[in-house]
C-alpha cells in the first residue's frame, strides 16, 4: 500500500519520553528525517539513524517518532521509562497514532521520510535498510540540502 504524504510535510507536536512537547513546522533551517517506528519495527530503525547520523552529523535533524497507539496510560510511564534506557536522544511518542499514520508507517515496518527544508517530501522508503534504500535515502538528503552543506558533505566524502 502507497501513501501519499501532503507537501508541505504536515505540521505536528508530540511530546518526548521526558514528557517536553516538540514541534515540529515547515519550512525549518535543516533538511529533516523523520523516523517511525511501532513496538515491532522500532529495532529496525538502527539499521538507519546511526549511520545517517555518521554520514551527515549535525547537516541534518533526526528525529525518532516511536508509535504506541492502543498502549493503555497505565503502562505508558513503563514505556517512557524503557526507551530512556535505550536511547541516548530523545524520542517523541505518538499515542494516538495520528502523526504516524500521516505520514505513512505500517504496521511491522520502520518508516523513514525525508523532509528539504522548505517542508517538501523528497523520500520515503519502509523497512530495514540495505544498501539501495540507504544510497537511495542518502542521495535525496544530499540533494535536498542547502548548497552549503551539501559542497561540505562532498568533500567529507572524498577524504574517507
Amino acid at each position: 500500500m502507497s501513501v501519499t504524504i501532503p507537501s508541505p510535510a504536515p505540521a505536528f507536536s508530540l511530546d518526548d519520553h521526558h514528557g517536553r512537547t516538540h514541534t515540529y513546522r515547515f519550512p525549518r533551517p535543516l533538511v529533516t528525517v523523520l523516523c517511525f517506528g511501532d513496538m515491532v519495527s522500532a529495532f529496525q530503525l538502527a539499521s538507519w539513524i546511526e549511520p545517517l547520523y555518521l554520514k551527515f552529523r549535525d547537516q541534518i535533524d533526526i528525529v525518532g517518532i516511536a508509535a504506541f497507539r492502543g498502549v493503555p496510560d497505565i503502562f505508558r510511564e513503563l514505556v517512557r521509562t524503557s526507551i530512556e534506557k535505550l536511547s541516548p536522544k530523545e524520542v517523541l511518542i505518538d499515542w494516538d497514532g495520528e502523526v504516524s499514520r500521516a505520514y505513512g508507517l505500517t504496521f511491522g515496518q520502520c518508516r523513514v521520510v525525508v523532509v528539504a527544508p522548505d517542508g517538501t517530501v523528497v523520500q520515503a522508503v519502509n523497512g530495514t535498510a540495505t544498501p539501495a534504500t540507504f544510497r537511495r535515502v542518502t542521495d535525496s538528503i544530499a540533494g535536498a540540502m542547502p548548497e552549503t552543506a551539501a559542497i561540505q558533505s562532498a568533500s567529507d566524502e572524498n577524504l574517507a
